[in-house]
């Protein structure tokens, strides 16, 4: 029977963290079960409160901690639920919570909390964790990482395609023709990160349900425009985004300079920045694809699917779930292919997504 491989991942938004079951057998994929597990309030709130604000070692250490003691819980409950057999586990692929990502300075890192020690001695699971760090060392960003994972999820696919994941972040696989074909992979934008941001502050809502706030508002052209001048857009890949570069202090220095507009012309405008910046990318580095397979929280958000939709047309919409692995756990489920990567001595990066200078074993082992 195949090993089982467990992924973990909390993206940018911190809502929960995703665990997810799955078994890999002749290049096919059967997700055996999947979980969000939320974190306390507390936790959450000291994660988001690191993503605006300077806090001493002692808290990075804590939080390191505790985040792990998350992982740890998210993995025993996924575990609990469908009733599985710990001993076919191989292991457990954690990304861990991102508390920076900073690729382009002198001294490139990416650091992620969640101590892979613990989540290995809570759990008696080997852990594999820490993927983005050999991929910066080989001169890479260490981002993205899912782009691999797409091309072997998918690698029967016979026309042009796309793979958007629409988290915090919003970034976009393009195919190869074939299993050999280079895999071409970049972040878009923001996705889901700064509108969250301004629902928590403006509405106090964890984010814009439905996407029924932005329906009810106009696109504001002048505010779209001065978004859109960010120096990110005009970068090339291989490029990889932090979340701190479309925070809420940067559309407040903008929004500072302009006149007044209702709060649900900014909600709509941020929606549609995230639809255009995606679209652009898009029409520039993937103009013949078909289509486009959507995965990530954005998914849930109907109104952005909508536009984008009617934004990119002729290319066709369409959800990871028509291709076997749900919307919302596509990047728990690259992380476990990651982890068994790394146990079978394999690549796991795409050097043209990246901007590494070769292909990279990721990760490191921590044993139970």
């Amino acid at each position: 029977m195949a090993s089982i491989y467990i992924g973990l991942i909390s993206g940018t938004s911190a809502d929960g963290i995703d665990a997810v079951a799955v078994r890999f057998k002749n290049n096919q994929i059967k997700q055996i079960g999947a979980i969000t597990h939320q974190y306390t309030p507390d936790c959450r709130n000291k994660i988001l409160t690191i993503q605006t604000q300077a806090i001493s070692l002692s808290q990075i250490g804590q939080l390191d901690t505790l985040i792990g003691e998350q992982f740890a819980q998210a993995t025993s409950l996924l575990i609990k639920k469908f009733s599985l057999d710990k001993r076919q586990i191989k292991a457990i692929g954690s990304h861990g919570q991102t508390l920076k990502h900073a690729p382009n300075g002198s001294l490139p890192f990416s650091l992620q909390l969640g101590n892979p020690s613990l989540i290995a001695e809570r759990t008696q699971i080997t852990t594999i964790a820490n993927f983005r760090q050999k991929d910066i060392a080989a001169g890479g960003q260490g981002a993205p990482l899912v782009p691999a994972f797409h091309q072997a999820w998918l690698s029967n696919m016979t026309k042009s395609a796309g793979v958007l994941n629409l988290g915090g972040i919003a970034n976009l696989t393009i195919l190869g023709q074939d299993s050999t074909s280079p895999i071409m992979g970049f972040d878009c934008g923001p996705a889901n990160t700064l509108m969250d941001a301004w629902m928590r502050r403006e509405y106090q809502q964890p984010y814009d349900t439905n996407g029924e706030n932005a329906r009810t508002g106009r696109v504001n052209t002048h505010l779209l425009n001065q978004l859109l001048v960010h120096d990110y857009f005009k970068q090339i890949p291989p490029k990889s985004a932090d979340i701190d570069q479309f925070s809420l202090q940067w559309l407040d220095s903008i929004l500072n300079n302009i006149q007044a507009i209702k709060a649900e012309d900014i909600t709509r405008t941020l929606c549609e920045l995230t639809i255009s910046s995606v679209a652009a990318a898009i029409e520039r580095y993937a103009p013949t694809i078909e289509t486009v397979i959507a995965c990530g929280g954005g998914c849930k958000n109907s109104f952005l699917m909508e536009m984008l939709a009617a934004k990119i047309d002729p290319i066709k919409v369409k959800l990871s779930d028509d291709y076997g692995v749900g919307s919302d756990w596509v990047e728990g489920v690259a992380f476990a292919w990651l982890a068994k990567q790394t146990l079978l001595q394999l690549p796991g990066n795409a050097p043209l997504a990246t901007g590494a200078s070769h292909e990279c074993i990721l990760g490191g082992i921590y044993h139970p």
